[in-house]
């Protein structure tokens, strides 16, 4: 083994320590003698350093059959992370607060390299890669003349360093190859093996020198290429390093949830034996590629970092799929107005395959014709947006005609996850709304009553308070003069205060008359989701305990308005408002009467009792319950009183509450109808069941607790959809025989 260095040392015995409680790890430390198998807890022997060098490598794979089997803590839950995928099916793997800070210093730090700091925006390009700082945006989605125009924007909006899958970045860059863009300060390739001619390309096309990023999040690894010699170094501080006959064995030394030990995440490296001359100490590498991407050559089998790819002229960007012995496909962008040479090419191709027949196929797509919209009269479009399906809306590619097509591309950049944001919204939202707010009257009623529910509905995207408030009193100010009181529209007046200060919040509700009857439309629905968000940020200020115990609270809102959302009233507004306020914020005496459902009322008089003393609460549970007729109201009152349970942190039987969640959340039973049951509101009981269930060493019901109980985020799990179906890695060069 080699000589560690003392700060190594201490974290890997710290990591190993952890690792060795799992049951995923006992044997393979058992057998390696890095534990005493006479002792009741499992303790490292005092050589464990040499006792390290025998412990036999685990792959993804095994670890992918049962991943419970490696949890380890779940006190500590600060990121969830999903393998690539890339060598089999991907699994989902859990880290704690150290190991994030460290993840973010990091990569900070080698940024700095290239000058790149916290206010440089970071444009991860149709990538699956989520923006990680509150600058960083991530565009993703087929390379379209929508796509490429938001990507102008963005850029034009500030200069910012482009990152992403070398394979997709290249296609961008032919697909605007001799148009002028704005300025880009770097490109960063990830995640594929970059070769040379892709390197020249992205240089001509964007002007900015190339930074090659190397990680893999599931152990700790990450490198970036300096901007002296090019060389890759490897973050020697996060994550211990072994070449193991050319594959990649790794130990994360800082994630104590889920800890991974001598690890072959399935890449193939090569480490140079010499210091980089640019003067940074530590490993530097070579990335070939994965293990499974083998090339058959007439050199013998290689690895894509092997090979050079030579640059051919005329040809913008290629991929190489060789599908049999006798046939390689080879996909072009190509110059336009070149007469292709192909002979070369040709000759190439037999030099490194053999006698092989090369099928050309050439990308024709003329971008600057290409429409994905269809147009509908505003009406029409209206009542997509507040009657039907907004995903629906979304795919139809409909937008209206006239006045309204600016409200529309507005609602439609708010909602759509091909532009992800970490400050909450987008450039190209940002310029819409100023427009928006600057925009005089509009000449029929309908327009104008969209326009201002669209401002509204900004308010939840936003993260700054001033600019919040100014454009909820723009909104607010053009309803008094419609002289508006329609039910949802005023519905959405009153959203925003869940996200409002205490004071202002109070201030609208007093100042606002909401009828006490009326339906919500599928508009109301999504901006309550969305301020959702907002809401729940508030609620960790202003009621840490209660946010604490029902964590996250959010599931909780989304809870209650799945389930009430066809019998909804405001006084649930209300109640919401004063939940994540944690005291009365609308006057009592505006909401006193009853709402005419006996169980509604049973369940604000409970919720509203949690607020106070506990025995006042408990009575109130007891008189939800007796009130509780239909099967999903019995439901709803086992879910009240787990909430209780967590409040007032009594006693919960993980066994017993596993089954009442699977027969009230359809967790188990996937034959339940959609919208009968839902799982959401069971989250917080879900994540309290993992502790419980681990500390009776369950670990796999626990692990199945966690990935049970993901987050709700509309705006996360819609862009990780949408990524999933359009961006992926995709070799440049692969082998299907």
């Amino acid at each position: 083994m080699t000589k560690l260095s003392a700060r190594t040392a201490i974290n890997l015995k710290r990591v190993l320590q952890v690792a060795a409680t799992v049951p995923g790890n006992y044997h393979r430390f058992l057998q390696a003698g890095l534990i005493d198998s006479q002792s009741d807890f499992p303790q490292l022997v005092s050589h464990w350093q040499t006792a390290f060098a025998n412990l036999q490598p685990i792959d993804k794979q095994i670890v992918r059959q049962n991943p419970g089997l490696f949890l380890a803590n779940v006190e500590d839950l600060v990121y969830r992370g999903m393998t690539s995928g890339t060598s089999g099916q991907a699994f989902t793997y859990f880290a704690n607060n150290e190991w994030n800070e460290a993840r973010l210093l990091a990569r900070k730090r080698t940024l700095t390299w290239w000058g790149i700091d916290e206010q440089v925006p970071i444009i991860n390009l149709a990538s699956r890669l989520q923006p990680l700082r509150v600058n960083d945006i991530a565009l993703i989605g087929n390379i379209t003349p929508d796509f490429l125009r938001n990507l102008r924007k963005v850029l034009h909006n500030k200069s910012a360093v482009i990152r992403g899958y070398p394979s997709r970045l290249c296609e961008v860059a032919a697909a605007i190859f001799g148009h002028s863009i704005p300025t880009v300060l770097g490109v960063i390739c990830t995640g594929e093996v970059l070769f040379d001619f892709q390197k020249e390309l992205l240089q001509s096309v964007f002007e900015a020198p190339i930074i090659n990023e190397y990680g893999c999040q599931e152990t700790g690894i990450s490198g970036l290429s300096c901007p002296e010699c090019g060389r890759l170094h490897l973050d020697i501080d996060r994550c211990f390093y072994e070449v193991i006959d050319g594959e990649l064995v790794t130990t994360d030394l800082y994630n104590h949830t889920m800890p991974f030990v001598r690890y072959q995440c399935g890449d193939r490296i090569q480490l140079n034996p010499d210091v980089c001359p640019c003067g940074r100490s530590g490993l530097t590498a070579k990335i070939l590629g994965r293990s499974q991407e083998q090339i058959e050559t007439q050199q013998g089998l290689k690895y894509p970092g092997e090979l050079c790819l030579p640059k051919w002229p005329g040809i913008l960007n290629y991929q190489i799929v060789r599908q049999d012995r006798e046939q390689v496909d080879i996909w072009l962008q190509v110059e336009q107005h070149q007469v292709l040479e192909l002979q070369p090419l040709q000759l190439w191709l037999e030099k490194l395959f053999g006698e092989v027949q090369g099928r050309v196929i050439v990308d024709s797509s003329d971008l600057s014709k290409l429409e994905n919209s269809q147009s509908c009269s505003p009406l029409e479009w209206i009542e997509w947006v507040t009657k039907k399906s907004w995903h629906e809306w979304l795919e139809s590619g409909l937008l209206p005609l006239g006045e309204a097509r600016e409200i529309a591309l507005l609602l439609k950049s708010l909602i759509e996850q091909k532009m992800m944001v970490s400050s909450g919204i987008s450039p190209v939202a940002a310029a819409s709304i100023e427009q928006l707010l600057l925009r005089s009257t509009y000449r029929e009623l309908p327009v104008e009553l969209m326009a201002v529910r669209v401002l509204l509905f900004a308010c939840s995207f936003l993260t700054d308070s001033q600019k919040r408030q100014q454009i909820y009193h723009h909104a607010q100010k053009r309803l008094a003069e419609m002289n508006c009181r329609e039910y949802p529209t005023m519905v959405d007046l009153l959203i925003p205060s869940l996200g409002f200060e205490n004071n202002t919040a109070a201030s609208l509700w007093e100042n606002t008359n909401l009828p006490n009857a009326g339906k919500l439309d599928v508009f109301n629905i999504q901006h309550l989701l969305a301020a959702f968000n907002l809401a729940a940020s508030k609620a960790k200020k202003e009621t840490p305990h209660l946010a604490l115990a029902w964590k996250p609270i959010l599931a909780v809102l989304i809870g209650d308005l799945n389930f009430w959302g066809n019998r909804f009233h405001s006084k649930i507004l209300a109640y919401w408002c004063d939940l994540v306020s944690g005291k009365a914020i609308v006057l009592r005496s505006k909401y006193q009467s009853s709402t005419g459902d006996r169980f509604l009322d049973a369940w604000l008089t409970w919720r509203q009792a949690i607020m106070g003393d506990r025995e006042s609460a408990t009575i109130a549970l007891s008189q939800l319950q007796a009130t509780a007729t239909l099967l999903t109201e019995v439901a709803r009152v086992e879910l009240e009183q787990g909430y209780a349970k967590l409040l007032w942190e009594t006693d919960i039987n993980p066994i017993e509450w596993l089954n009442k969640i699977a027969n009230n959340a359809g967790l188990i039973d996937r034959s339940l109808p959609d919208g009968v049951l839902d799982p959401i509101p069971w989250i917080p009981l879900l994540l309290k069941l993992a502790k419980l269930l681990l500390a009776r060493r369950e670990g796999e019901l626990a692990y199945q607790c966690l990935i049970a109980s993901a987050p709700p985020d509309m705006r996360a799990s819609g862009f990780e959809r949408l990524a999933r179906e359009m961006n992926y890695k995709q070799s440049i060069i692969c082998d299907r025989t």
